[in-house]
């Protein structure tokens, strides 16, 4: 016999209740998307770069899912340090830029929606977790958890889906479960057990289930014990179905498991006392900004926490806090084991755990959204709370909200909340504003400093066409960025951007220095070793520019434009052989490449593979038929490989499409004396000579003409012209092919 669930209730009184959750489902949806809405207008912002707008296989669209399944996050943007496997956010990003286009407006829509959605499952799984009993805390609790400023950057910052959908998919499975428990429908273990697997798929954190779902069906919600094995086996089963996945696509072949970066955590430099120390002190920061929600800050990098010890009061403070939560929910629990207070303060305890940098350092030393899990323990004791101490016992959900007590202590809160909230989701309209807002926050913070520089470098500089303007966020630029690396010299990032800045007002030594010092740093600066051999190429060092070429690629074989450039040092080296293997390559990266076509003919030309040569001049052509550069390319090529008649046939068009072109002429001039025609050659070299051509060999080829033609005064007055510039020209030994 089935044992009898907490809330069984006639039907008519089921149905009201239904109505009335409904209604409250509602209402939280609706004013979830009134505090975020404020956010749709909002761009990309932080990491939405290397998700979304960056990320080549997102770009695909549809046709990019397959490999965003199959492979790590951050494949799409390159090599990266600290992969994991969190597909699901990537897809959703895929099918929005197949159906969207780039617009950032419907990834705000649908985090909004989705967390929407987190609000309502909240609030039906805690309702449905104390049988209907505490409908006025669950509701309370929903409202703070959709009010608190924390979860700003989970719900602003697209690229946080993963963490939207983490808890969506992982709320949605329990409500599955207590429908399980209640009912022993299979079909709802099977269903909580696939929307388990997406909430893995969103982000392994979820693995902390694996202790909540046993502690809510064998303690909270304890109704049938067999029900309860079901529900830990088949969560066990799905956590281990995932964890297999994630094991093969992050040892994959070339994808690699990563590690922790300093700029990223840098517990990950410190001594293990120092290390524990500074997580416990990060502990207690957590709870202070569950408490008070300001300010708030995209990143809490080095050195926003300066490591501390144990000697420290803060983290003698926060420990001792801690141990109070785990000793006071362990007496709850032994005094009733389905205690709502010991539930609220498991959760978050449980949940927190695998952010704390105590068992194992995880990519940040601390991070808002970090929060976003563990702050449903926090809103269900605040709620609780304020049950006891403003509640009369015993009463409903309308009693409960008709209380001035209630509305004088929960309304202000919630209104202080959604200020704030507000206030902060402006602050994500952009990555300058946003940056610029922490930054003053945090002005200690290495990565905020350099945030702020690489956006001024990298996009506000170029956007602007305002001389003064540009000059001005320049220096802005440098300031930050010097600031960045006088709190942490040896960030590798900051170097790169700083050479980058000094590009821009073509500070060729400080560029060097700064990019040489970030490959120094880092021997994976791909950017910096690009960048580098740019400014050696600016500066015609040919062979430092090969050698930083080639350090390039080898970081980022995907940059056609590196091999594109390193095939034209190699030309400037005259080395053609290897100018052709480059532009081959690039050329096989990207078919449209500028310029790739008509470098490599070129390399051909002067290899004397003329049908080669002439393949790829033509490939150019094509597309550009009317390029004079591309064009006299063409005519020189037929005229060096003995075919004048196309030679001048070229020659004529380049002619015609430049009339008042030197070149034009001269090319024409030695294209008829190359065919003995020496009066149309006279004429040729005499109309470039006028026009003031550069050619050298455009006055000896006129004495060599006249010569030719028998009129050895002429010849005689262009010898003489001639040895002006080239004191060893004679018409005695001069031959045709000078």
């Amino acid at each position: 016999m089935a044992a009898k669930t907490p809330d069984s209730s006639p039907a008519i009184a089921g149905q009201r209740k239904d109505i009335s959750v409904m209604r409250l489902c509602l209402v939280l949806a609706m004013l979830s998307f009134a505090v975020y809405a404020n956010t749709l207008k909002n761009g990309f912002a932080l990491d939405d770069a290397a998700m979304i707008t960056d990320n080549t296989i997102v770009a695909r669209g549809f046709s990019g899912i397959p490999e965003l399944l199959r492979t790590t996050r951050m494949v799409g943007v390159g090599h990266s340090y600290n992969d994991n496997y969190r597909p699901l956010s990537l897809v959703m990003f895929a099918i929005e830029r197949q159906l969207f286009g780039e617009s950032p407006m419907p990834g705000h829509f649908f985090n909004i929606l989705f967390f929407a959605g987190c609000v309502v499952l909240l609030f039906l799984f805690i309702d449905r977790l104390f049988g209907g009993a505490k409908r006025a805390v669950a509701l309370i609790a929903a409202l703070l958890f959709m009010l608190h400023p924390i979860h700003t950057e989970v719900v602003a910052n697209i690229k946080s889906r993963d963490e939207i959908m983490c808890f969506f998919f992982a709320f949605f499975s329990l409500n599955l479960l207590l429908s399980y428990m209640e009912k022993g429908r299979w079909q709802h273990l099977a269903l909580a057990g696939v929307s388990l697997f997406l909430s893995f798929l969103a982000k392994e954190t979820v693995i902390t289930f694996l202790a909540i779902i046993p502690f809510v069906f064998f303690f909270i919600y304890r109704v049938n014990n067999s029900r309860a094995v079901f529900i830990t086996v088949c969560t066990v089963i799905v956590a281990s179905v995932f964890l297999v996945i994630r094991a093969r696509v992050l040892n994959a072949p070339g994808l690699g498991l990563g590690h922790t970066l300093f700029m990223d955590n840098a517990l990950v430099n410190a001594d293990t006392p120092t290390r524990i120390a500074t997580a416990v002190l990060i502990l207690g920061k957590y709870l202070l900004l569950l408490f008070v929600p300001y300010p708030l800050s995209c990143d809490y990098c080095y050195n926003s926490i300066p490591f501390v010890g144990f000697g420290d009061y803060r983290v003698l403070v926060s420990l001792a806090l801690y141990i109070s939560l785990v000793v006071v929910s362990a007496r709850l629990l032994i005094k009733d084991r389905k205690s709502p207070w010991a539930f609220g303060i498991i959760f978050f305890l449980i949940t927190l755990s695998v952010f704390s940098n105590i068992p194992f350092l995880i990519g940040a030393a601390m991070g808002e959204r970090f929060l976003f899990f563990p702050s449903v323990g926090f809103c269900i004791a605040a709620a609780l709370a304020i049950e006891k101490w403003l509640f009369v016992t015993g009463t409903g959900m309308a009693p409960a909200f008709n209380s001035k007590k209630v509305w004088a202590v929960v309304l202000p809160l919630l209104l202080v909340y959604t200020g704030l909230t507000i206030m902060r989701n402006n602050d994500w309209t952009d990555n300058y504003t946003l940056f610029k807002a922490d930054v003053e926050k945090l002005p200690g913070n290495a990565k905020l400093n350099y945030f702020i520089g690489n956006e001024l470098v990298e996009n506000m500089i170029p956007a602007s066409t305002d001389k003064g303007e540009q000059r001005q966020m320049l220096t802005d630029a440098l300031s930050y960025l010097g600031q960045a690396l006088n709190i942490y010299p040896g960030y590798a990032d900051a170097h790169t951007e700083a050479g980058n800045a000094y590009m821009v007002i073509g500070a060729a030594d400080s560029s060097v220095a700064h990019f040489s010092m970030a490959l120094r740093l880092d021997s994976l600066q791909s950017t910096a070793a690009n960048n580098l051999a740019v400014v050696y190429l600016r500066q015609r060092k040919f062979a430092d520019a090969v050698t930083a070429y080639k350090k390039a690629v080898a970081l980022l074989p995907s940059n056609a434009q590196a091999y594109f450039d390193l095939g034209g040092c190699y030309i400037e080296l005259k080395q053609y052989d290897d100018a052709i293997a480059a532009l081959q390559k690039a050329l096989a990266l990207d078919a449209g490449i500028a310029g790739a076509n008509m470098q490599l003919g070129f390399a051909y030309f002067q290899t004397k593979k003329y049908d080669e040569a002439e393949k790829y001049i033509k490939k150019e052509l094509d597309a550009h038929p009317n390029d004079i550069g591309g064009l006299g390319n063409l005519g020189t090529m037929y005229l060096r490989s003995g075919q004048q008649a196309k030679a001048l046939e070229v020659f004529k068009k380049v002619r015609d499409l430049a009339p008042n072109s030197a070149g034009a002429y001269s090319n024409l001039g030695h294209c008829y004396f190359s065919m003995k025609q020496y009066n149309e050659a006279i004429e040729m070299l005499g109309k470039a000579i006028s026009m003031h051509s550069k050619n050298e060999k455009d006055i000896p080829r006129m004495a060599l003409s006249y010569s030719a033609l028998g009129k050895r005064d002429l010849a005689l007055q262009f010898e003489a012209l001639a040895k002006k510039s080239n004191p060893g020209f004679s018409l005695k030994g001069a031959s045709e092919e000078y």
